[in-house]
């Protein structure tokens, strides 16, 4: 055997009783900590799944419910109030929303629609103010939700177009055409706002100028 040859048995010798000696020492903890892992990933994938199908029976219980609306308020009602409280998210805010338009009369889907705004998200929150103003119109408190819906017409808020409508729609009930117009004119002129506001918003417009030319 040439010296080379015993150099390297030596050498791998050494280096396994160095592998043996770790993995006396250590080994235990790498086997730990594999089956922790292993057990976090399964964990992890079963709860998305959890999660999912949670998910999919909220969503088919919030489904339902609506279906019900028109035909069996009353229930409709009921199952939207306990979803409300229970169900995940979003469903549990969308129930929440859609149980305050189901309380009978205008003024006490009013009152429900701005009892549950500020436990909503940003959004959805805007959405029951904007609800209320809407169902306070039937029922003449317009007037006394305005001052909620001005700050919901900024640029950057989501139903700003809605705000200026209903804005229109008060200022026209009350013979304010001016007002009327000029709420009218900020939605046609509005570049980023639906399609189906632009339309009814022109379609007024021609309205007040047929009107004017008669």
């Amino acid at each position: 055997m040439s010296d080379q040859a015993a150099f390297q048995e030596i050498d791998d010798a050494v280096r396994q009783d160095d592998l043996k000696a770790w993995w006396t020492r250590y080994g235990t903890w790498v086997v730990g900590g594999v089956v922790v892992l292993v057990v976090a990933v399964a964990a992890f994938v079963g709860w998305r799944q959890y999660e999912a199908s949670r998910g999919a029976a909220a969503s088919a219980a919030y489904t339902a419910s609506l279906a019900k609306i028109g035909k069996d308020d009353s229930a409709a009602r009921t199952e939207l109030d306990l979803q409300a409280k229970s169900a995940p998210e979003p469903y549990r805010s969308l129930a929440a929303l859609a149980a305050a338009q189901l309380r009978g009369t205008a003024d006490q889907d009013v009152a429900a629609l701005l009892a549950v705004a500020p436990n909503l998200p940003s959004e959805l929150s805007d959405l029951a103010v904007v609800m209320a103003a809407f169902r306070g119109l039937d029922a003449g408190k317009a007037d006394e939700l305005f001052g909620r819906l001005e700050p919901l017409a900024g640029p950057q808020r989501a139903f700003r177009v809605s705000v200026r409508e209903l804005q229109a729609l008060a200022a026209a009930r009350k013979g304010d055409t001016k007002t009327a117009r000029a709420a009218w004119e900020e939605i046609a002129k509005d570049r980023a706002a639906p399609p189906g506001a632009q339309q009814r918003a022109q379609a007024m417009l021609n309205l007040y100028a047929a009107g004017e030319a008669k």
